[in-house]
């Protein structure tokens, strides 16, 4: 029987940042792919996908090769080549799911800025008022690579 021949990618297909915001067992993070693509508003964005977990640091990683996967091997995708991870986290409030809310304030902030939910997010969540300050959110979303 013959043997197979392997082949092994001169690049890392995954790379890994240690971060102390991995520690938190709840978070937000977005997707941003490396090409961007026009939205409503005519304005062009990189942001992808806003996404939450509440399982932990290993989510966001997973979710990242899932939504990659699906952007890779769609049409819509062309050009795609990276998809970078950036993990947005607060301070936690009693009985109160910050994660979530984190999520759907950056979703609605995206929303108000592009007049669309990022492409690959399904549905836009319900408006979040004065649990987090609006023009940090924008912050957030105007400083991610465009």
């Amino acid at each position: 029987m013959r043997k197979l021949k392997m082949k092994v990618s001169k690049k890392p297909s995954l790379t890994l940042l240690r971060s102390r915001q991995w520690d938190r067992k709840k978070m937000a993070y977005i997707l941003v792919a490396n090409k961007s693509y026009k939205t409503a508003s005519g304005l062009r964005s990189r942001v992808i996908y806003i996404g939450t977990t509440a399982k932990g640091a290993g989510r966001p990683a997973a979710s990242a090769v899932n939504k990659a996967s699906q952007i890779f091997y769609s049409s819509k995708g062309r050009g795609v080549r990276t998809i970078d991870v950036f993990i947005v986290t607060c301070q936690g409030r009693q009985a109160t799911p910050t994660w979530k809310r984190l999520e759907a304030a950056l979703i609605h902030t995206f929303w108000n800025i592009y007049h669309q939910i990022p492409k690959y997010n399904k549905k836009k969540p319900a408006h979040v008022d004065g649990v987090f300050g609006q023009r940090a959110l924008e912050k957030v979303i105007r400083n991610l690579p465009t």
